[in-house]
């Protein structure tokens, strides 16, 4: 791995996704950005125009403008050809999709980073990639939760409220992580390494956030098809006293885990603090600054509730049961989405045994993330560097 300034591929279309690149690129990195052919549209006025018009809050210490792409594809190898390190910006339930895609190109001096990360994220994305002619796996790495807050405003152009200093990166298996670490921090240089994996599972703050809300504010949802503010009209007192009660829970499976997590309630100021502390936007606070603008979604079923309860609550429930602790709300909101939807989030979500893990027992997990062993489950790899 060199030393020099890293080339960066980012893979996917969302918002999050020309946020990275658009923000890289004016940093003055060389930017790929990529999307799965199927889903080649999202990019298609990218491509045509070349770059990405940038709009950031002035709180946020970013530079806008036009953000010249060096490529603009949907051929996976034309993207990481060259390329150092790897952003996956898309849903969790997307990300075994792009791994497939993307599989026979990789090379194991490349570094990939789930951003953000999903509950098994980078286990199975390296099962992904080893069931699709993958040859030799890359460096992969879990993003605590997006670093961009983001929308985009138009074909080739995006909005970003808030950018995340402080965020955690954990890298599997963990021994792996003082060889990646320093290049991360040649693209983002707040990064901090999490202990493993498993805090990363932990510690997306969108399933502790996003059902509680919409669930407890469903009528004025479906009334208003979301035209109110999520976080600063549908938190009220009550609401915001579940979500707490959501976040002990969530915590008390880390420490059971032997993990310090970060209360949800830190977060925000731990992430935004720096945006707040300007002095052009003395007296706002950052929960003000970059979640102000963000309204609910316009129905029920939407990814607050189709990704944040399979692929964050269930399998939190799921590790609850592992280490012995109940957990009566994340229960409570998993049976409501399930009834709300009409769904069975259980039966479709992630658990342990649907990652290949089921049979391990909790000093086996540990010894997994943090070493790459492979005892208990032929399936994942044993990562040798």
């Amino acid at each position: 791995m060199t030393h020099d300034q890293p080339t960066i591929a980012i893979l996917g279309g969302g918002h999050a996704a020309f946020a990275h690149a658009a923000d890289l690129s004016i940093k003055g990195f060389e930017v790929r950005l990529f999307e799965v052919p199927e889903m080649a549209p999202a990019i298609a006025e990218v491509q045509r125009r070349g770059g990405i018009v940038l709009e950031p809050d002035p709180s946020t210490g970013l530079r806008g403008g036009y953000a010249q792409l060096g490529r603009v594809t949907s051929d996976a190898g034309e993207a990481l050809d060259g390329a150092d390190i790897a952003f996956v910006v898309v849903p969790a339930f997307a990300q075994q999709a792009f791994a497939r895609v993307i599989a026979p190109h990789v090379r194991s001096q490349q570094i990939v980073v789930l951003s953000p990360a999903s509950f098994g994220g980078a286990i199975t994305f390296a099962q992904t990639l080893l069931r699709h002619d993958c040859r030799s796996l890359p460096y992969l790495c879990e993003a605590q939760s997006m670093i961009y807050a983001c929308r985009k405003s138009g074909a080739a152009s995006v909005r970003i409220s808030g950018f995340k200093e402080n965020l955690r990166v954990a890298v599997f298996p963990s021994r792996l992580t003082r060889y990646v670490m320093p290049r991360l921090n040649q693209v983002f240089p707040t990064l901090q390494a999490a202990d493993n994996v498993l805090w990363t599972w932990l510690s997306n703050p969108n399933p502790i956030a996003h059902p509680p809300i919409t669930i407890l504010n469903t009528g004025w949802i479906e009334h208003t098809g979301g035209d109110f503010l999520f976080y600063l009209e549908g938190r009220t007192a009550a609401v915001g006293r579940v979500v707490e009660a959501l976040d002990r829970e969530r915590l008390a499976v880390g420490a059971a885990l032997g993990l310090t997590l970060i209360p949800n309630k830190e977060l925000t100021d731990l992430w935004y603090g720096h945006q707040s502390a300007r002095q052009e936007i003395q007296g706002r606070t950052a929960r003000e600054l970059v979640y102000a603008s963000i309204k609910a979604e316009k129905e029920l079923d939407s990814r607050y509730l189709t990704e944040d309860i399979p692929y964050g609550l269930v399998p939190w429930e799921d590790l609850g049961k592992l280490v012995g602790v109940d957990m009566p709300i994340c229960t409570a909101l998993i049976d409501l989405g399930n009834s709300m939807l009409g769904r069975d989030f259980r039966q479709s979500g992630l658990t342990l045994e649907r990652i290949g893990l089921g049979e391990m027992r909790v000093p086996q997990l540990k010894r997994l993330v943090e070493e790459g062993q492979v005892d208990a489950c032929a399936a994942v790899p044993d990562f040798q560097r």
